[in-house]
């Protein structure tokens, strides 16, 4: 009897606790709200939709259940195609105007009215790379895609000034903003431009680091740490293309150079890249040198294709998940191809090595 009562009243106590910490955040859309109207409500970093919008008097009305921070997505199409504005969902209420075709956040919270200083900042950063690929664009049609090396020189010189700008524009945000939600935005969508000490260093004293949104940041930091210089190998765990199940340190710190290779068999520049990797592996095999290829392929049957058309040799692992590829996470692998180069005792010499760039690191340790 006891026992029931004890176990009924810490039922009651668990649901007294979730109704406060569950909030809902109502959010009003209002102006010129086009058509289609934008009564979609999407995570901004997940798969779900969050709430449809309700339109009464020419307003849009969405409201949300919040339990934890998050960045939502207000839009105009269930696919997420034709986004309008960004918006944090902190319990607080928020309200966006669309006026001449443009959303902008017009009330709510510290959080989403330093968002909409942080984005009209980030945008006027940014507006010189409107010019330079408008620019770039006049060039290439100019020269027939053949664009003289100096003009091309400097379209990546000015390219890298403008992206190195914005980058400190977006840092001096984060910096500003430690007492609210904004960096929850710009954290999640540049943080490996930013560098892990200086994440590192912000997420100590932020207020919100412990938020689930910057969950993947963090892991994020962890795989940018296994790839920086002196780092020792991280295992990483798959099949061959003969399904026998091998480890990444089945080669790697096992006295030899060790290239990684990240690719798939879909991936156009991962297959356009294969020759400069095939040229130095045949050059450097018989000195120590080895590469180990891992797919991010979800097919075993285009993998192998993929493996048999481009002529590799070396040996193979994946765990045939794609994207959700395990070493996507142990490494931060945003992108491929992706490369890191370990040395023969299995720590990282460098990473992202790539064309001409291969070539003379592995003349660099291995012509000797």
């Amino acid at each position: 009897m006891k026992r029931n009562f004890f176990l009924t009243m810490l039922a009651v106590i668990c649901l007294a606790a979730c109704a406060e910490t569950q909030t809902k955040t109502e959010i009003k859309v209002i102006g010129d709200l086009g058509d289609p109207q934008p009564t979609f409500l999407h995570n901004m970093f997940g798969r779900e939709s969050l709430a449809e919008g309700q339109v009464s008097d020419g307003v849009v009305t969405f409201v949300v259940d919040t339990v934890e921070p998050m960045v939502a997505v207000i839009g105009r199409s269930a696919d997420r195609r034709q986004p309008i504005c960004t918006v944090i969902i902190d319990g607080k209420p928020i309200e966006v105007t669309i006026k001449n075709g443009e959303a902008t956040i017009t009330k709510g919270s510290e959080s989403n009215m330093a968002l909409t200083d942080a984005m009209e900042r980030v945008k006027i950063a940014s507006s010189p790379m409107d010019q330079l690929m408008k620019e770039y664009s006049e060039a290439h049609e100019k020269y027939n895609g053949a664009i003289p090396k100096d003009i091309m020189d400097g379209f990546d010189k000015r390219y890298d000034e403008i992206s190195e700008e914005i980058t400190a524009t977006q840092k001096q945000i984060i910096m500003e903003n430690k007492d609210n939600l904004a960096p929850l935005y710009l954290l999640r969508t540049g943080s490996d431009a930013f560098g892990v000490e200086f994440v590192e260093s912000f997420l100590k004293d932020y207020k919100y680091k412990d938020s689930k949104a910057l969950a993947p940041v963090v892991a994020s930091i962890s795989g940018e740490k296994n790839k920086l210089p002196g780092a020792a190998v991280v295992d990483f765990v798959g099949k061959d293309l003969d399904d026998k199940e091998c480890h990444l340190t089945d080669y790697v710190g096992k006295g030899k150079y060790v290239l990684v290779d990240f690719w798939a068999s879909w991936c156009g520049p991962c297959r356009a890249e294969m020759p400069n990797v095939k040229a130095n592996y045949e050059k450097y095999k018989d000195k120590g040198f080895e590469v180990v290829g891992i797919s991010f392929d979800n097919s075993k049957e285009a993998w192998a294709k993929g493996v048999k058309d481009l002529g590799i040799t070396w040996p193979q692992i994946s765990d045939l998940k794609g994207w959700e590829c395990a070493a996507s996470d142990l490494y931060n692998i945003k992108g491929i191809p992706a490369t890191i180069f370990y040395g023969p005792d299995g720590k990282v010499i460098k990473a992202n090595l790539r064309g001409d760039e291969l070539g003379k690191t592995l003349a660099e340790y291995l012509d000797k």
